[in-house]
């Protein structure tokens, strides 16, 4: 997947630009689009022109060739429908072609927020996932209030783990000079272990998360 990745981002680099500074956002999407789509045929089995194929049809659509904008607004026509596009294509890709059960792709969803949190912070993975996993989410039949629950208590979990977590950090600017940055990455075990079986919790009975919400709604 990387290779084929970073293959397909030399070449757009080489023969135009990657970077929104010189070309815009939609180059930035584009090719990040294109990179992704030929990494995933290429997982998959594809051939060299099957993944070729694959980075064009991702470079093309994201990038705004195809589109007219709508009074200036080229977000309108390009970035809302691809977007809308990409949910049906992973929810596709899970669903139909990998036969995964609704609960598995969203243990498999929270498992990537658990990676991501590792190297970036919250505010970085909402705005990297979000506009694929919650029209994701609602289109596999679950409460996004729900999900909302689930992200913020797995983003707590991400400000515990290392080497990233801010809390980590934190703790350590606060903590004694005889107390080492290994000291605190042992202490965060039954933390971590406190929040994951909150998160089981919540996942298993979602009445915890949308009781309240429930009522106030209600009303």
């Amino acid at each position: 997947f990387l290779l084929t990745a970073a293959a397909i981002g030399g070449l757009t680099k080489y023969n135009a630009s990657i970077s929104g500074a010189e070309a815009g956002c939609q180059a930035e999407v584009g090719s990040a689009s294109a990179m992704a789509a030929a990494g995933l045929c290429a997982v998959m089995g594809g051939t060299p022109a099957q993944v070729e194929n694959a980075a064009e049809i991702a470079l093309e659509h994201h990038l705004g060739m195809t589109c007219d904008p709508v009074k200036g607004l080229v977000q309108v026509p390009c970035i809302e429908r691809n977007g809308l596009g990409a949910v049906k294509a992973i929810e596709s890709l899970f669903t139909d072609q990998l036969g995964l059960s609704p609960w598995t792709i969203l243990i498999l969803m929270q498992l990537s927020f658990l990676v991501m949190g590792t190297f970036l912070d919250d505010t970085a993975m909402l705005v990297i996932v979000a506009p694929l996993y919650i029209p994701l989410v609602g289109e596999l039949g679950f409460d996004l209030i729900w999900y909302g629950v689930l992200y913020t208590i797995t983003t707590q979990i991400a400000y515990m783990t290392p080497p990233f977590g801010y809390n980590l950090f934190l703790m350590r600017a606060m903590a004694p000079k005889e107390v080492t940055l290994k000291d605190i990455y042992i202490s965060i075990i039954p933390f971590v272990g406190v929040m994951l079986l909150a998160l089981v919790l919540v996942m298993v009975f979602p009445q915890i998360a949308l009781w309240l919400p429930d009522i106030f709604y209600s009303r």
